[in-house]
């Protein structure tokens, strides 16, 4: 999805941005770094390369000197954007089934915020007199579809310039946004100081920690460099959370998988290397018949029992988290004003 570009890296102590005489995690401080992986765009079937940096104290990876974000229009173009609807339209409602579920079991009614919104697949699934739809997206024309199609409010442009008060939602969602963002802290500080007492942050990202990951390396489609700028695990999830004061409700790796995409990125390294050029992924158009077929029976054969067993092991190729603000945290912050007045 679009996501939140961010606060400039320079006014952030925990910049992803390196000095050339230090080189610490962007999470946790620490500097046992190391080098990950390096790999190109796929999606666009780009030369450039592009190196991952690994925490050996909290397991956080994230993409050293990254484009700037005057410069991401490049790599979010139309394609991309028409890639996200698509998949997010084609897939509704059932596409978000377990979420609503997952959401419910903590949260039956209220206002809810949607950061990174897309064209409001997930908002209409939640359209009713239950809850108060609020969005958040940077594309200007998805934002409006989402609008009209959920009657939700959406804010277009950067979530930390959107007038949002403080305690204004009892759910914030993000689905694949939080790997996009350049300064997660930042990011999630404010997601805290959005959510009421008792409310909840569901968020659904990549695992970095999956069994395909490691597997499949730099064509695991969860990279999608460079536009994922982090990757977490559950281990480095729940540090960033719990550190800016998140309790924990749920995290968990479901049985999801990117496995297509990724062997499509295989076989267009396959046809390159006999000197055939391959159509990028984010050009190709509807699939045919047969190969609409093949898909299912790969899928129904192969990926979903693997995804399942990985999900069972906790190395799921994505995590699903619910995250929690208590009440003694609002009293905390009213306290230190208090002082401070």
């Amino acid at each position: 999805m679009s996501p939140p570009r961010s606060i400039d890296a320079r006014d952030d102590p925990h910049s992803h941005k390196m000095r050339k005489d230090t080189l610490r995690c962007p999470l946790c401080g620490d500097g046992q770094v190391v080098h990950f992986i390096s790999a190109p765009d796929r999606f666009h079937w780009r030369r450039d390369e592009y190196s991952l940096l690994r925490c050996s104290t909290c397991s956080c990876v994230w993409l050293t000197s990254p484009p700037k974000p005057e410069e991401m229009w490049l790599h979010y173009d139309e394609d991309y954007h028409r890639a996200i609807m698509a998949a997010g339209e084609k897939s509704a409602p059932s596409r978000w089934q377990r979420q609503r579920e997952l959401i419910s079991r903590h949260k039956k009614c209220g206002a809810i915020l949607d950061i990174g919104c897309s064209s409001g697949g997930f908002l209409g699934t939640m359209k009713g007199e239950s809850w108060k739809l609020c969005g958040i997206e940077m594309e200007a024309t998805t934002a409006a579809k989402a609008k009209a199609a959920t009657g939700a409010e959406v804010f277009v442009g950067d979530a930390v310039d959107a007038p949002i008060s403080a305690e204004s939602f009892d759910v914030i969602t993000c689905f694949d946004v939080l790997e996009h963002i350049y300064q997660p802290r930042q990011f999630l500080t404010k997601v805290l100081e959005w959510l009421r007492p008792g409310g909840i942050f569901y968020a659904g990202l990549p695992n970095i920690d999956s069994w395909e990951a490691r597997m499949l390396g730099t064509y695991w489609y969860g990279l999608e460099l460079p536009r994922h700028l982090f990757h977490f695990s559950p281990r480095s999830l729940r540090y960033v959370m719990t550190s800016l004061g998140f309790q924990e409700i749920s995290v968990t790796t479901p049985p999801t998988s990117y496995v297509e995409h990724s062997v499509s990125y295989i076989c267009s390294g396959v046809l390159q290397r006999i000197g055939i050029s391959p159509v990028p992924m984010a050009k190709r158009g509807p699939r045919s018949i047969p190969s609409r077929a093949f898909r299912k029976a790969l899928r129904l054969s192969l990926v979903e029992p693997f995804g399942l067993l990985a999900s069972l092991a906790g190395s799921g190729a994505s995590i699903e988290t619910v995250f929690g603000k208590s009440g003694s945290q609002t009293q905390k912050a009213a306290v230190v004003a208090d002082g401070e007045a």
